[in-house]
C-alpha cells in the first residue's frame, strides 16, 4: 500500500537542472481518520552541481482531496503544492513537499494568513464551480441530512458512551431541528458556491517552524475534505473576529471591491449554523463544555439567518 514516489515528477518539480539521486526513507505521519498511509520522504539530489536533499509527503488521499489540489490554479504558500498523484490498485495518492513544524491545536483559531489566503482562493473559483472535477462532493440537501442525521449523532454516542453530559442531548435535540430546518435549505439556494478546504481549523494548520529556512508562513493541510459550497463554511468554521476581517480584506483587495453585505452576513449566520451543528459531537468527544458553547453560537446563528432571508427578495 505504499505510495509511488516517481524520479521524473520530482525532477520536474526541482527544476529542469536536477537530477534525483535517490528516494531515501519514509518515515510514517499522522493522517487522521481519512489516510491509512502518510509518509515523510527523503529525496536526494543534485542541481546545479550541488548534492542537496529535501523530504516529500507520499499520502493515500481522498478523491476530494485529489481534486481540490489539482485545481488550484492560484500558487499561494499557504496551500499545499501538488508535486504528483495518481490511482493505483490501492486507490489514489498524492505528493506534496513536507512542510516543517507542528499543527496549533484543534482549539487555537488559524491565523489570519489561512483566511485571506482562503478568500483569494474563494474568490478564484466563484462562479466557475462548473470547471472544476465531478469528484468533488456538493455541500447540497442530501449533505446537511447525512450531517444532522449520521455523521454528527455518531460522534455524540461516542462522547454519550464515554461521558454522559447533559449536552448530548440537547445536541441532539438541535440536530433533530436542523435537518428539517427550511432556513438552512434556503441559504443553500442564495448563498453562491465555490471550491472549499471544507475543515479548517487548528489541526489542520502547521505552524512555521522555527528553522531559519523553513517558509514563514502557515500553511493549510488535509484537503480530504475538500467540496463545493458556501464560501463562509471555510471562514466560519473555526474562524474568529481577526480572521473573518483578514478574510473580507483580502476578498476586497483581490475583487477590487468590498463583499456584498447582505450575503456576507446571511453566508456568516448560515455557516457557524451549520459548522456548529456539524462538529458539536466531534468536539463533545474532547469538550462538554466546548460544545454548550457551539450549541449556544448554532441556536443564535439560526435565528439570525432566518432573520436575514425574512429580506430576501
Amino acid at each position: 500500500m505504499s505510495v509511488p514516489v516517481r524520479v521524473g515528477e520530482l525532477q520536474r518539480w526541482l527544476g529542469d537542472d536536477a537530477v534525483v539521486v535517490g528516494v531515501g526513507r519514509r518515515v510514517a505521519l499522522s493522517g487522521g481518520g481519512t489516510a491509512p498511509v502518510v509518509e515523510r520522504v527523503s529525496v536526494r539530489y543534485e542541481q546545479s552541481g550541488r548534492a542537496d536533499e529535501i523530504d516529500v509527503v507520499a499520502k493515500r488521499a481522498m478523491p476530494g482531496e485529489v481534486a481540490a489540489l489539482s485545481s488550484l490554479d492560484l500558487v499561494d504558500p499557504v496551500f499545499p503544492q501538488l508535486i504528483d498523484s495518481g490511482t493505483d490498485d490501492d486507490g489514489p495518492w498524492i505528493v506534496v513537499p513536507f512542510q516543517p513544524g507542528e499543527s496549533i491545536g484543534w482549539m487555537t483559531e488559524p491565523p489570519p494568513a489561512v483566511y485571506a489566503a482562503l478568500a483569494r482562493l474563494h474568490l478564484r473559483h466563484l462562479g466557475r464551480t462548473d470547471e472544476l472535477p465531478p469528484q468533488l462532493p456538493r455541500v447540497d440537501e442530501q449533505f446537511l441530512r447525512s450531517t444532522f442525521t449520521g455523521f454528527a449523532p455518531s460522534c455524540i454516542a461516542r462522547a454519550a458512551r464515554q461521558a454522559p453530559h447533559p449536552v448530548h442531548e440537547r445536541a441532539l435535540g438541535l440536530l433533530a431541528r436542523f435537518a428539517e430546518d427550511e432556513r438552512l435549505r434556503v441559504g443553500l439556494e442564495v448563498l453562491p458556491v465555490t471550491l472549499l478546504h471544507g475543515d479548517v481549523y487548528g489541526d489542520n494548520v502547521i505552524a512555521p517552524s522555527p528553522d531559519p529556512a523553513a517558509t514563514a508562513v502557515p500553511q493549510l493541510i488535509d484537503w480530504g475534505s475538500a467540496r463545493v459550497g458556501p464560501a463562509m463554511l471555510d471562514v466560519m468554521m473555526a474562524g474568529g473576529p481577526a480572521g473573518v476581517a483578514a478574510y473580507k480584506e483580502a476578498w476586497g483587495v483581490a475583487a477590487g471591491t468590498a463583499m456584498d453585505e447582505w450575503q456576507a452576513a446571511t453566508g456568516e449566520a448560515w455557516a457557524t449554523a451549520v459548522s456548529n451543528a456539524m462538529f458539536v459531537g466531534a468536539t463533545a468527544e474532547r469538550s462538554a463544555e466546548s460544545a454548550v458553547v457551539m450549541l449556544d453560537d448554532a441556536e443564535e446563528a439560526i435565528d439570525r439567518l432566518g432573520r436575514q432571508l425574512s429580506g430576501y427578495t
